[in-house]
């Protein structure tokens, strides 16, 4: 069945994005325990203050937007055992068919608008990311 594969392919997509995100928060905690650990250790001179705060704030908004978009993940994967046995049954006054192509439909248009939003939020993770790693090497050269 052709909605099936759509939605499995949709959770393969999800589980991509749920692992890009949680590699990024590793990422960024090493990061921030790195420029923590060298400020502490060495003359607060080497990093000027200001880059090194946009650092640090970026770093630690992108492991919150990190793991907001792990969180976020809560795709459907199919049909409720209740909803097959009313199929079964008869209960939803329409051919069992119809009735379950549609809430396919449904499932794969709500699944797709939370891919959407955790693309979005994984791409502002990475942005943010980017930005703490930029400004961080701006501190120092700075």
């Amino acid at each position: 069945m052709e909605a099936r594969s759509v939605i499995e392919s949709q959770n393969d997509t999800m589980a991509d994005i749920d692992n890009k995100a949680m590699q990024t928060v590793r990422l960024n905690t090493v990061l921030i325990g790195l420029l923590l650990a060298t400020a502490n250790a060495t003359s607060p001179r080497i990093f000027q203050s200001y880059s090194f705060g946009v650092s640090i704030v970026a770093l630690t908004v992108s492991v919150f937007l990190g793991l907001v978009t792990y969180n976020e993940s809560d795709l459907f994967v199919g049909p409720s055992g209740e909803y097959i046995e009313e199929l079964v049954a008869g209960g939803t006054g329409r051919p069992w068919h119809e009735d379950l192509l549609e809430t396919f439909a449904g499932m794969i248009s709500e699944n797709g608008s939370e891919i959407d939003r955790s693309s979005w939020l994984l791409t502002a993770t990475q942005v943010l990311l980017v930005l703490g790693i930029v400004a961080a090497i701006a501190s120092v050269v700075i």
